[in-house]
């Protein structure tokens, strides 16, 4: 049975391999693979950690000093995350900058610092225009917020409760037509990053959404069409581009691959 579930393991990666072939994250796949069996003791967990020990050491910053001041302000960073703040503003850093004993001393080397904590992975920092007002702290919560996208459905009855207005019955239709777009044509509208990212049950993402969006645009997780005529957007004209005052009527074409 273990050894079944190994072979379909090196199947999995072996497809994943070859769909990863042709494009830029290739180059981010190191040679070797693991089949790991989580519900086991599995040697193999042992291999992997090794691994990543050895990839980390070849990174350019292993090993590299870093000033005093980096550190000091990194560590009340990292206890805000772990205090449950997901986001910050870089003003809210720069005051927590001028608060300490040592200060990093100009927004040239605040650049350099956020940088430097986004590369090694301690939070997610973009320093261009429309992304390097906030950052997040915690890069978890960001898959997390993926993950309520990648698993959307629809959660909604299929025919309005007795007690349910027309009102709410037309909005869950709504709804369950835009999460259709998404499954069948990668649609993701704002309509349903509402309703999925509630401000009732996650105020933090609600509040972010916004910038939560723009950063997974950057890394490429989602991207706005070259214009409406490629989602169909109506009471605009079907040929025209998207430029900033469409925004809030733009439709995002995802494209996830999960395993």
């Amino acid at each position: 049975k273990r050894r079944k579930r190994r072979k379909l393991g090196q199947k999995y990666l072996k497809e994943i391999r070859s769909y990863l072939s042709d494009k830029p994250t290739i180059v981010h796949l190191v040679d070797k693979d693991f089949s790991i069996d989580n519900t086991i003791d599995d040697d193999e967990l042992e291999k992997l950690k090794r691994t990543i020990f050895e990839v980390a050491s070849q990174q350019r910053y292993w090993g590299e000093q870093i000033p005093t001041t980096w550190f000091l302000l990194e560590q009340q960073l990292i206890k805000l995350r772990d205090a449950g703040v997901k986001v910050i503003s870089r003003s809210d850093v720069e005051k927590l900058n001028k608060e300490g004993t040592v200060q990093i001393k100009d927004s040239e080397e605040m650049d350099l610092f956020l940088t430097y904590l986004h590369e090694t992975g301690t939070i997610i920092y973009f320093n261009i225009e429309v992304l390097k007002e906030n950052i997040i702290l915690d890069p978890i919560w960001l898959i997390d917020a993926l993950k309520l996208l990648i698993n959307a459905h629809p959660n909604l009855p299929e025919s309005p409760a007795e007690n349910e207005s027309q009102s709410d019955s037309s909005v869950d239709s709504a709804i369950r037509q835009k999460w259709r777009d998404f499954k069948d044509k990668g649609i993701l509208s704002p309509e349903l990053v509402d309703a999925l990212w509630t401000k009732e049950k996650y105020p933090e993402l609600h509040a972010n959404k916004d910038h939560l969006l723009r950063v997974m645009e950057q890394f490429n997780i989602i991207a706005k069409p070259r214009s409406f005529s490629e989602i169909g957007v109506k009471g605009h004209d079907p040929d025209a581009p998207i430029t900033p005052e469409h925004m809030n009527h733009a439709r995002l074409c995802v494209a996830i691959v999960t395993v």
